[in-house]
C-alpha cells in the first residue's frame, strides 16, 4: 500500500467506487437502503447538474480510500428526487419494506415535501434580489472505513478549503447530524464552528476562510 495519499477530481468513470464507498460509509442512511444503483444516480446528479462542484478523491495508490463533494448545490437533494422520480417510485413499489423503516419512511415524506415545494422545473433554482454569494458547501464527505485513522477525511477537507479560497469564497458551510458526535469532534479539531438560531443547533456548522 502507498504511504502518502493523492488527491484527483473524480468524474463519471468513479461513480461506481463512489457508491461502494458511500454504502460502506454510511451502511444506515436512507439512500444507502435504497441501493447501490440508487446511490450511484444520487451521485451522478451532484457530478452532472447544474451544480459548481469539486468532487476529490483521495487515493492511496490505485485504490480510492474516500471522497468529497463540495462546491455551491443547486437542487442537491430536490433536483434529484425530480429527475428520478419514475425510478425511486418504482423501487418503493418494488421493495415495499422500505416504507416500513422508520428512517427511510422520513425521508420520503421529507422527499414528497420538497418535490411539492419544487414541482415546477426551475423553482428551486430561481435567484433571490440582492442575494448574499452563497457559501462553499461540503455537501458529502465518506471514507472507507478500512482506511479511517489514517487522515483521509483531513486531507480532503483541507484540499476542498484551499478550493474554495481558490474560487474566491470566504466561507464554507455543512451540515452533520447532532448526534454524531464523532463528526462534530473532527470538524470541531479543524476550526468548523456551530450556528445556533434561536439558541437552537440543528447541525449546521460553518468556516471562515482566511485570504
Amino acid at each position: 500500500m502507498a504511504t502518502s495519499i493523492e488527491v484527483i477530481v473524480l468524474g463519471q468513470r468513479d461513480l461506481p467506487t463512489i457508491a461502494r464507498i458511500h454504502t460502506l460509509a454510511f451502511p444506515g442512511s436512507a439512500l444507502t437502503a435504497l441501493g447501490a444503483s440508487a446511490v450511484r444516480r444520487y451521485y451522478e446528479w451532484q457530478l452532472m447538474g447544474p451544480h459548481d462542484v469539486s468532487a476529490l478523491g483521495a487515493f492511496y495508490g490505485n485504490e480510492m480510500a474516500g471522497f468529497c463533494f463540495g462546491g455551491v448545490f443547486r437542487g442537491a437533494m430536490s433536483g434529484f428526487l425530480r429527475k428520478n422520480r419514475i425510478y425511486l417510485a418504482w423501487l418503493v413499489l418494488t421493495h415495499p419494506w422500505l416504507v416500513a423503516n422508520p428512517l427511510y419512511r422520513h425521508r420520503l415524506i421529507n422527499g414528497l415535501k420538497v418535490l411539492r415545494r419544487f414541482s415546477k422545473p426551475g423553482q428551486a433554482n430561481q435567484p433571490k434580489p440582492n442575494q448574499r454569494k452563497p457559501p462553499f458547501g461540503i455537501l458529502s464527505i465518506a471514507v472507507n472505513p478500512e482506511f479511517q485513522g489514517m487522515g483521509v477525511g483531513k486531507v480532503l477537507m483541507m484540499e476542498s478549503e484551499i478550493v474554495a479560497k481558490l474560487r474566491g469564497f470566504d466561507e464554507m458551510n455543512l451540515t452533520v447530524n447532532p448526534d454524531n458526535h464523532q463528526a462534530i469532534r473532527f470538524y470541531d479539531s479543524l476550526g468548523w464552528r456551530k450556528v445556533t438560531r434561536e439558541s437552537v443547533w440543528s447541525g449546521e456548522m460553518v468556516k471562515t476562510l482566511s485570504i
